[in-house]
Parts: structure tokens; sequence; C-alpha cells
């Protein structure tokens, strides 16, 4: 895994968190491709889902599954994965994997159905 923080670095992006939070919470939402039925389920925040959502509205079809999520050192470590992920812009396998798994893990930990493996879509 590209991501390497230790405690007190979680604990910083935690507290940023919470502030972010208290402005626009963050959500799971499922996401269903009309074309294909394709299943992802997602992290945000609110503000972005609706963003997300307006701009997929003839493709997709988007709901949230669960409004709030806590900010946990797991939903710490995603949000470092997906900074990251948005700062190569998608240009690292390893990083994109952290993403993946990371978002998994929240969804987990949320009771949530996890996303399938991207491998496993083409079988």
């Amino acid at each position: 895994m590209a991501i390497n923080i230790d405690q007190d670095q979680l604990e910083a992006i935690r507290a940023r968190m919470d502030e972010a939070n208290q402005r626009a919470h963050f959500v799971i939402f499922k996401s269903v491709e009309r074309a294909t039925g394709k299943v992802l389920r997602l992290i945000t925040d609110i503000e972005s889902f609706r963003t997300i959502q307006e701009q997929h509205q003839d493709d997709s079809d988007m709901t949230i599954v669960q409004d709030i999520v806590p900010i946990t050192p797991t939903l710490a470590r995603w949000a470092v994965a997906e900074n990251l992920a948005a700062q190569q812009q998608g240009d690292s396998a390893t990083i994109l994997a952290d993403l993946e798994h990371y978002t998994n893990a929240v969804l987990q930990e949320n009771h949530q159905t996890i996303n399938p493996p991207e491998d496993d879509e083409d079988d």
C-alpha cells in the first residue's frame, strides 16, 4: 500500500475532517449505471454527491444509502487515499488499489455491501 501515515498524522486528518463535517457531512451513495446495471458504492460529502448526481442524471441512478458517515480512522485513511488519487489523476495503480481498499473498508465498517473487484466483473 502506498499510504503510510502515523497515528499523529491520522489524528490531525480526523480533526480536519471533523471540521469539514460541520459544513458538509459525508455520505455513502450507490450509483447504478442504466446501460449496464453496474452498481458502485462510493463515499463523498453531501455537496459533492449532489453535483455528481446532477452531472450523471442522464446515465446513472444515484441514491444515498447512508446519510452521515462517522469520522473514524478508516474514513481518515480513505480520505488520504482519495486525495492522493485525485492528485495523481488516476495514474498510479497502487494509489487506486489503496482507494478501492479503503472505500471497501469504510463500506464494511458501516455495514454496507462492498464493491466487487474490477477483475471479477469481466468474468
